[in-house]
């Protein structure tokens, strides 16, 4: 048997979507389980113990009614029994309709119930992303089922020698910045939290974030700390952040993967709804805090909400120090 599951599109909710992929196997183990996605979430399922194979589709594929039409149809070969799509979005569901797929599950969102055999129906509740792609399963544990990451005994040695190179031994990753700019992580906070600090800190992040990493490094003194922001793939990152002593990060994808990992992670989370999309992690821990809005008063009433700009050095400190122990 051929099962399909159509992945989200964003790194942060692909890695939320890993204990569908998870479950899904463990109720299907003898099933071939293949995962489409867009090419800049394939290195998430990369060598994954669930996962038999990956379909990575190239985004131009994707830019048009055309191209939509043409993956569907290119699929077909694949004769799949049986699919899922974990994005809300008409086109992925479409995609599997074309690809004639003989069961078809998803939630009944943006009028594709007549393109699904079997379509779920999405909760009121505020739940978690990861549990409403297990919902698709009929699955939503009380708890949090927690994601894995493979890496392969080349890529393991691959980045204790780049970490060599790079010249750091358990660095604290730094993981600031979000396609999101309301969420990432300003320069001066990041200043305050770390000047005069012992360690040793790595800026994680993409091409587009190279810049603000520089100007970040030259604003600390007398710290330890490089940049390594459009440097290596994504899945050479995550790889290097494995080596990592724990992490500070924004509301977004490689802070979902550093807790994914296990690598005791602080996540701000301003604008993002925590219940929703707080990364899974054993030693994952979130400080909640307002987005800037400019005014003198804080509206927000509730007291596990801070000012951004009252966390302190101290805060972060015990916070890690917390997890550290964990």
């Amino acid at each position: 048997m051929k099962v399909a599951v159509y992945s989200p599109n964003w790194i942060g909710d692909a890695v939320m979507a890993v204990p569908f992929i998870q479950e899904l196997k463990k109720r299907n183990p003898t099933a071939k389980l293949i995962v489409i996605c867009k090419a800049w979430v394939s290195d998430i399922f990369e060598n994954h113990k669930a996962v038999d194979q990956i379909i990575s589709i190239p985004n131009s594929h994707l830019n048009s009614f055309l191209g939509t039409i043409k993956t569907g149809l290119m699929l077909r070969d694949m004769k799949f029994n049986l699919s899922f799509t974990l994005t809300d979005s008409f086109r992925s569901a479409f995609i599997l309709w074309l690809s004639g797929s003989k069961k078809r599950y998803g939630y009944n969102t943006q009028m594709r119930s007549f393109l699904l055999t079997h379509l779920i129906l999405v909760s009121s509740e505020t739940i978690h992303r990861s549990k409403k792609y297990l919902g698709l399963l009929n699955n939503q544990p009380s708890k949090n089922v927690y994601p894995k990451l493979y890496f392969t005994k080349t890529e393991k040695n691959w980045a204790k020698e780049e970490m060599k190179k790079i010249g750091f031994k358990n660095p604290v990753a730094l993981l600031p910045y979000s396609v999101g700019k309301n969420r990432t992580l300003p320069n001066q906070l990041l200043k305050k939290w770390i000047n005069g600090s012992q360690n040793n800190y790595l800026i994680f992040g993409s091409k587009n974030d190279h810049k603000n990493s520089i100007i970040l490094m030259e604003s600390c003194n007398n710290v330890s700390i490089k940049s390594i922001c459009g440097i290596f793939t994504l899945r050479e990152s995550m790889a290097l952040l494995n080596l990592c002593n724990f992490a500070l990060a924004a509301d977004s994808g490689l802070g979902h993967i550093s807790a994914s990992l296990g690598i005791p992670t602080i996540s701000f989370f301003g604008v993002g709804n925590q219940e929703i999309t707080a990364p899974l992690g054993k030693k994952a821990y979130v400080i909640r805090h307002c987005k800037r809005c400019g005014k003198k008063e804080c509206v927000e009433k509730n007291e596990k909400v801070l000012c951004i700009n009252k966390i302190t050095k101290i805060d972060i400190e015990n916070a890690a120090k917390n997890l550290l122990v964990l």
